[in-house]
């Protein structure tokens, strides 16, 4: 529990803010109330010691990589995506310390993700614990390269919706820079805007239920199928793979239970959400795809959840709009409460353990190597 009360805080604030925010109808305290959310949350992710996974990796990169080496290697030799590392590698001419590098990435992501904020959202308080639930947390702090690229694409939605191709294909090339996932954002400029029938999303939606709960290696098959056209000693190695990992999948959880309640909501209030906004379709097609990559590629959890994180910005939108649907207003109530319920256990098992802990360089940090034994004694019996 000790782990998880610096965030459990954070999402307390936050809900203050949000509540503050929503009951006040002075247009100048809330754009206080969001300044000093923003403000807030960069001071804690953008100022983080330590924390979570994808440091130890990062502060090896930024500690031995020199600008004069990019020259003479090769960019497929290249440790990441050439965007990220002209990024570290300038922050790094600019200061040697990794935490100046971590502090810009930080800033990069927040004023991107603010500006998507402000453009599709009324309460930016609600919005950022919605999206420290649903993904955000590990944007912010383990997915350094993706969350920019994620952000990026973000930015590139007003073109999609306008329907010119030209900027919102640069933007997504930019971001393939900083992460090669982005690249699965250009054929959605063709699909994400469209307005499917309801039947599409309840078909879709029942259809990767049952792969779920059923356990069905359906991206397995598939590849197993593939692979013994292509090569037989190849499809051997994969269905023997599979014999040695049976009951792949999730199990039932308090996550599944809530996508389960989310997707029936959003088919009850399907028609609504699209009175509620203009360009619905963008964020319930994104929100079935998310659906779509966590029930179908559940065999596989890292890239179940990794893929997932590419639409989870449909949740942030999505889940807001939802409120405006109910036309009780106790329904209402009851609804974010269980949006507020939801966020802090799903940021309470998200944090519960060691290697979360927060530290804030501004106070104090425990030092990498000390970090790295407490990392290297508990990182993979957690993961």
């Amino acid at each position: 529990m000790e782990y998880s009360i610096p965030y459990l805080t954070l999402i307390v604030f936050f809900s203050i803010l949000a509540w503050w925010s929503n009951d006040t109808k002075n247009e100048k305290i809330r754009k206080r109330l969001t300044w000093l959310a923003l403000g807030v949350f960069l001071f804690f992710f953008g100022f983080r010691g330590f924390c979570f996974y994808d440091w130890a990796e990062y502060y090896r990169v930024f500690m031995t990589w020199k600008w004069w080496e990019l020259p003479k290697t090769e960019i497929s030799d290249w440790q990441y995506e050439p965007g990220f590392m002209i990024l570290m590698l300038t922050c790094k001419s600019l200061s040697s310390n990794y935490f100046f590098f971590s502090f810009v990435c930080a800033a990069i992501n927040l004023v991107l993700l603010a500006r998507f904020l402000s453009r599709y959202v009324e309460n930016t308080p609600l919005a950022l614990i919605i999206y420290l639930a649903m993904g955000g947390l590990v944007m912010s702090t383990d997915l350094m390269r993706n969350s920019i690229a994620i952000m990026l694409f973000l930015n590139a939605l007003p073109y999609l919706e306008a329907r010119r191709p030209i900027p919102y294909f640069l933007i997504c090339g930019l971001a393939f820079l900083f992460h090669s996932t982005s690249l699965i954002f250009i054929p959605f400029y063709f699909l994400l805007h469209r307005k499917w029938d309801r039947w599409v999303f309840l078909i879709v939606f029942l259809i990767g239920n049952v792969v779920y709960l059923m356990r069905i290696p359906m991206l397995m098959e598939i590849v197993s199928f593939a692979s013994s056209i292509i090569d037989p000693s190849l499809k051997q190695k994969i269905d023997a793979y599979m014999e040695m990992a049976p009951g792949v999948g999730f199990q039932i959880s308090i996550g599944y239970l809530e996508r389960l309640f989310t997707g029936i909501l959003v088919l009850i209030y399907y028609n609504k959400l699209h009175v509620v906004r203009k360009n619905a379709d963008i964020f319930i097609n994104a929100l079935l795809i998310y659906f779509a990559l966590f029930f179908f590629l559940s065999e596989f959890r890292v890239l179940s959840v990794r893929f997932s994180y590419l639409f989870a910005f449909g949740y942030w939108v999505i889940w807001l709009d939802l409120i405006k649907c109910f036309a009780v207003q106790n329904n209402r109530r009851l609804f974010v409460c269980f949006l507020f319920i939801y966020s802090m256990l799903k940021i309470y098992q998200s944090t519960n353990n060691v290697i979360y802990r927060y530290d804030n360089v501004i106070f104090s940090t425990e030092s990498y190597n000390l970090r790295r034994i407490t990392f290297d004694v508990y990182s993979e019996t957690i993961k």
